[in-house]
């Protein structure tokens, strides 16, 4: 067992707790806990005591290629290291939860998600990594192996389905697809736009509102460009539809 004493909570006040085997057994006033025999302490007096942050958005297989200096290697080893490694960095910094965005299709085709759910395995109970296939074209014949892969992705365990349906030619249809594969294989949502677009984000709102599963959007940069009234409104249609945004502060992304 484990004795915290005197760190400061986020509301406020302070406090001392016992921990044992990874869970919060008590949480009392300084002074008022008596930890077993044998027990260790630290005392974290003048620290702040905050739960685990989270990385609600990366994309693991694309992290740290940006110095290669050529084409990253998209072998199944050099793939699982790379988002493994990725994943280690930001637990480092304290993120136990994270949620990566993977690519399907093309000449990888489902190669990239095979990886990373291979390293969300390999994490547990060191990390929670939630993986998103993410396809490109999904509508039409152009999309006809993508909607095939996305179906597949969500069999092999991909818990999460997005995509960016701003880039297809039909993105009411593109959405239509991904909301269908969700709502078959219970699976949540989590879609790319850059979110300066109210009428989209309203249609989004509307087709979404109904799906079973949880529906995030983001990194909807554009929002910081409406109106303040004009964002007000549009938030409050996705709060409605229970949609969560995810804001990323890089700003647009080419996404619209």
């Amino acid at each position: 067992m484990l004795a915290l004493r005197g760190p400061r909570l986020a509301d406020g006040r302070t406090v001392d707790l016992l921990l044992s085997a990874e869970r919060i057994e008590a949480v009392g006033t300084p002074g008022s806990l008596t930890p077993p025999a044998g027990a260790r302490e630290a005392d974290l007096s003048g620290y702040l005591l905050l739960p685990a942050p989270a990385e609600p958005h990366a994309h693991h297989d694309t992290a740290l290629t940006g110095s290669g200096g050529g084409p990253p290697a998209t072998t199944p080893a050099a793939l699982r290291r790379r988002i493994t490694e990725a994943a280690l960095i930001q637990l480092g910094h304290g993120a136990t939860a994270q949620r990566s965005h993977v690519r399907i299709g093309g000449a990888e085709s489902l190669a990239a998600l095979e990886a990373a759910l291979e390293t969300a395995r390999a994490l547990r109970g060191l990390a929670e990594l939630s993986v998103v296939a993410v396809p490109r074209l999904l509508t039409g014949l152009a999309g006809a192996e993508n909607r095939a892969l996305l179906t597949e992705a969500a069999k092999m365990g991909a818990g999460v389905l997005g995509g960016s349906p701003d880039l297809d030619p039909d993105p009411a249809g593109y959405l239509d697809v991904v909301l269908g594969i969700a709502d078959e294989h219970g699976c949540a949502i989590d879609l790319h736009t850059d979110g300066g677009d109210p009428a989209r984000l309203a249609r989004l709102a509307s087709a979404a509102g109904a799906c079973r599963s949880g529906v995030a959007i983001g990194p909807c940069g554009g929002l910081s460009l409406l109106a303040p009234e004009a964002a007000a409104r549009v938030a409050g249609r996705l709060a409605a539809a229970g949609i969560t945004v995810v804001c990323l502060p890089a700003g647009p992304c080419g996404l619209a």
